[in-house]
């Protein structure tokens, strides 16, 4: 009943766009990271450039010829060994991963993607990582008669703020849900730079102002991150140019929300998001770090919370990661990620990417302790300026 193909080469991943979007559109369960916009100008910009990567994107169609599921993966190297890693493409920018398909035919396509890597020789261990709740792939592990083997392990948490209903009350409803301190914080920083400055809360709407914004969120995350002698995660020249063009074509089909804070007529602080389906993704953001005392960031926040409520969004999600601040907003409210570890049947592979597994769970661990530590520090003398009359951070 299937036809399983292979797309290697990038003519041949352009060539599916319009297939790619349309199978996207009818996959409830796919998220803005499965889009063709985003994957695509990941491996142009990003991917492709790598040492070792190469497309393995399994396609999946009926006798007919109708795309009913794609796994966007590719191989590379596996912790600097010889060996190949099947992965998804995306990985390491994307915070969620999965399988497209629509629901009728999920199983039948995810069976056939097994069937295709278990008969595939090019890979010696399968790391899909950022698996999300709620995700095709996770739900739907090989099957036994696949010949493959998996292992599943915890990732980090995504804290997501769901809305209170009715819609129309929806901010008012949230605000009596925060403590009387975090409503009075995000009330007194918006009135305080409104006494200060000529203040401009917005979102871009166009090309125009878009590469401006764009290089202010930039120029604006590394610095709030150098300050702390870190490089942050948009240094890169071809991180860069794969945010700008991932921007450029969120913004044609109606999902960029590039929300901005200009005092007296500067950027200030940018919060870089996704408007997709029910959800607002908050992927990125930077601040100037000089005015931290002035909570920029949260009332920037608070901005993008309401915009996206009277969008008629369901929620706000604040993708991977436990910082404090994500804390604050959602109250213990997250999900978690899984990382799916397979191999073919054997006694050496699954071991050993799980060994692999915790080294890096560790390493990743002990940083995140580390940035904790800087974030206690900062958090401590914010303390001691309020104690003298100043206000915090």
């Amino acid at each position: 009943m299937w036809k399983v193909d292979v797309v290697t080469r990038t003519g041949d991943f352009e060539a599916l766009k319009d297939e790619w979007t349309g199978l996207a559109d009818r996959s409830p369960s796919s998220t803005v990271f499965q889009t063709y916009e985003w994957l695509h100008a990941w491996w142009l910009e990003v991917g492709s450039h790598l040492i070792g990567r190469k497309l393995h994107i399994v396609t999946v169609r009926t006798e007919a010829g109708e795309l009913s599921g794609i796994a966007p993966l590719m191989t590379s190297y596996w912790q600097g060994t010889p060996l190949r890693r099947l992965t998804f493409l995306g990985s390491g920018a994307s915070d969620y991963h999965d399988l497209i398909a629509v629901p009728d035919s999920a199983e039948d396509v995810s069976a056939e993607v097994y069937r295709h890597l278990a008969a595939y020789g090019g890979w010696s261990i399968g790391d899909f990582s950022q698996l999300r709740e709620g995700g095709l792939w996770r739900s739907l592990p090989p099957a036994p008669e696949s010949g493959l083997i998996y292992s599943d392990f915890v990732l980090e948490k995504c804290p997501y703020l769901p809305y209170p209903r009715p819609q129309e009350e929806a901010w008012d409803l949230l605000l009596k849900r925060y403590s009387k301190k975090m409503r009075s914080h995000i009330g007194y920083y918006d009135r305080k730079l409104r006494s200060i400055y000529t203040v401009q809360c917005g979102v871009v709407e166009n090309k125009a102002d878009l590469d401006d914004a764009m290089g202010a969120l930039f120029e604006l995350h590394l610095r709030r991150w150098n300050k702390r002698w870190l490089p942050g995660v948009l240094g890169g020249a071809r991180t860069q140019a794969f945010h700008r063009r991932v921007a450029s074509s969120f913004l044609e089909r109606g999902w960029l929300r590039l929300h901005y804070l200009l005092l007296d007529d500067d950027y200030q602080a940018i919060l870089y998001c996704f408007a997709y389906r029910d959800r607002t993704c908050y992927y990125q953001g930077g601040f100037e770090p000089t005015l931290a005392r002035l909570s920029l960031g949260s009332v920037l926040t608070a901005s993008a919370i309401r915009r996206s409520i009277d969008e008629g969004r369901l929620e706000f999600d604040f993708l991977r990661g436990d910082e404090p601040y994500k804390e604050r907003w959602t109250q213990g409210c997250s999900r978690e990620n899984l990382r799916r570890v397979i191999a073919r049947r054997g006694p050496i592979m699954l071991p050993l990417a799980g060994w692999a597994h915790h080294v890096e769970n560790m390493i990743e661990m002990r940083f995140k302790d580390f940035m904790h530590h800087v974030y206690s520090r900062e958090s401590g003398k914010k303390r001691e300026r309020e104690q003298e009359g100043e206000p915090g951070k």
